[in-house]
């Protein structure tokens, strides 16, 4: 599609008008109903389009996605959340790796020598640090402390300006292990390791990187970390610098130091494990280049007009933010048709329904189009802070992510559902659409770790990712199922998440489904006589 259409199409569209001919599969649309896959594929189009150039941080691209969700907002007689409107603008600092950046032993000659992107990479959040950093290497296993489970990775080692190697997830990461056997926990997410070596007074920080205990390939790291990254200000910006290492160079800077990898992993899976000093010093040199950059929430308030209403919210999110573009290769742009706009049209679809019947809603709902999910959650994580409306009445937060293209499942599971009395009501509302709810799949993969919903959770709002099943209500049984699998080889976080690409496979009754599944979930808690909580045993109980 060409951009002057696509524009026209994008205008009508947020007036309701818009005509699109369907390349997806499609059944007939029905006038009556808001949740339309015409008007999804139409939103999923304008979205991924290369005219927004994959909507990184800071670039004309994402202030358009932001322009197209208050467009869609406006038309539907929302509310402004903010008091400035629809918008909620905050600050992020960018950084730009060095392509050259360089990774040495002093006293000890590499060979080959590490290729940034190839073997390593590294960032820095650190505007004031030298471009030249150096400390003692460290292994610190998995970086956990966890007191309520009994776990000490540390036991009071002083790792103050050392740089760690450290082991992504966590220890006994399989069935009948440590922590929750196969299901990864917090503790197990590269977040948590940088935030803990920020914790400790590390001035570096290296993740080894190993596939299985990562669940996703190097590529992903290289893709997701080669770019301008954004991250909150903040001032003591430890480590100098944080990053990633292939397993076979983890093992050749600990040979260097007599040490065995394969060992000092088996040691991190006990309880006695000790950082293990390596006696070598490690040099890193990169110049990164930083940026401020203004960036902005869009969310907009639709209330509740029901006899019986509540004055309570309910948060309905995805983000529209992407990958942006690389400087190399033959398409360089990362257009997140999958990741994120599927997600952001199926939000969109919702948002259509409730503004169709309001007569019916029962609690207010805030639509949440976050920004920067891509760099750490910053936009959800920004806006959990500075709720619009007071936090005790925010009942709970509904996101989409990546949001099912693929067709309708006889199954649905809602990621995260286990960690509050949410599980409960979305197993009503997947039967009360003819759905069977299952128990959630892929926990191994700790995705209610790595999407906007863990923003609410951290301030004690309950949360899910609604998530479709494995089973094909259409054809064969595990087409949707073998579809993901290879959208998440192939496709994701690559340029190749574009709608040129997949259209062919997809049927956008499947990101219908997920959207009406988050109206039947909406009508349930307006319903429940109590609100959401968490479970007594999760890691949020007592949050805020």
């Amino acid at each position: 599609m060409s951009r002057r259409p696509l524009l026209c199409c994008a205008l009508l569209l947020t007036s309701g008008c818009a005509t699109i001919t369907p390349k997806f599969v499609l059944p007939p649309a029905e006038a009556e109903d808001p949740i339309d896959p015409v008007r999804i594929e139409a939103d999923i189009r304008f979205l991924a389009d290369d005219l927004l150039e994959g909507r990184a941080i800071g670039s004309p691209g994402l202030a358009l996605a932001a322009r197209y969700h208050e467009n869609v907002f406006r038309s539907l007689g929302m509310e402004p959340a903010f008091k400035g409107g629809f918008r909620q603008p905050f600050e992020l600092q960018g950084s730009l790796p060095d392509p050259s950046a360089t990774l040495a032993v002093e006293g000890h000659a590499l060979e080959p020598e590490p290729r940034h992107r190839e073997d390593f990479i590294v960032v820095s959040h650190c505007k004031g640090c030298p471009q030249e950093v150096t400390g003692e290497l460290v292994y610190g296993g998995y970086l956990i402390q966890a007191p309520g489970r009994g776990w000490d990775d540390v036991k009071g080692a002083d790792l103050k300006d050392k740089v760690l190697l450290v082991e992504v997830n966590e220890p006994g990461n399989r069935e009948g292990g440590a922590f929750d056997g196969k299901a990864m926990t917090y503790y197990g997410r590269w977040t948590y390791k940088f935030e803990k070596a920020r914790e400790l007074g590390a001035r570096g920080v290296l993740i080894v990187h190993n596939e299985g205990r990562a669940t996703y390939g190097w590529d992903v790291v290289r893709n997701s970390w080669s770019g301008e990254g954004f991250y909150v200000a903040d001032p003591d910006p430890r480590p100098a610098f944080k990053g990633w290492v292939q397993e076979a160079l983890a093992r050749k800077l600990l040979k260097l130091a007599g040490k065995d990898h394969a060992k000092l992993v088996a040691s991190a899976e006990r309880r006695d494990f000790r950082p293990v000093p390596t006696g070598l010093t490690v040099r890193v040199r990169q110049r990164s280049t930083f940026r401020t950059v203004t960036v902005e929430n869009v969310a907009g308030i639709l209330r509740a007009k029901h006899p019986k209403r509540r004055d309570a919210y309910v948060v309905l999110s995805a983000h529209f933010d992407h990958l942006g573009k690389r400087e190399a290769g033959d398409d360089r742009i990362y257009n997140g048709a999958v990741d994120n706009c599927a997600a952001s049209a199926a939000m969109l679809a919702a948002a259509r329904h409730f503004a169709s019947r309001r007569g019916d809603l029962r609690t207010h709902l805030i639509f949440l189009g976050a920004t920067a999910e891509e760099e750490g959650l910053h936009g959800s994580s920004y806006f959990a802070r500075h709720l619009p409306v007071p936090r005790e009445k925010v009942l709970a937060n509904i996101n989409f992510e990546m949001t099912n293209v693929w067709g309708e499942t006889r199954d649905l599971y809602a990621i995260g559902g286990k960690q509050s009395t949410l599980d409960a009501v979305c197993r009503r509302a997947a039967e009360a659409i003819g759905a069977r709810y299952t128990e959630e799949r892929g926990l191994e993969d700790g995705f209610f770790f790595r999407s906007d919903q863990l923003s609410f959770a951290r301030r004690g709002i309950p949360a899910v990712w609604l998530h479709e099943g494995e089973t094909s209500l259409r054809g064969p049984a595990e087409h949707i199922r073998e579809r993901r699998e290879a959208y998440k080889q192939r496709h994701y976080h690559k340029p190749s998440d574009d709608v040129r690409v997949l259209e062919g496979e997809w049927d956008l009754r499947g990101t219908a489904q997920i959207a009406r599944w988050a109206a039947a979930i909406v009508e349930q808690i307006g319903l429940a006589k109590e609100r959401p909580r968490f479970m007594k045993e999760s890691a949020f109980a007592g949050a805020r």
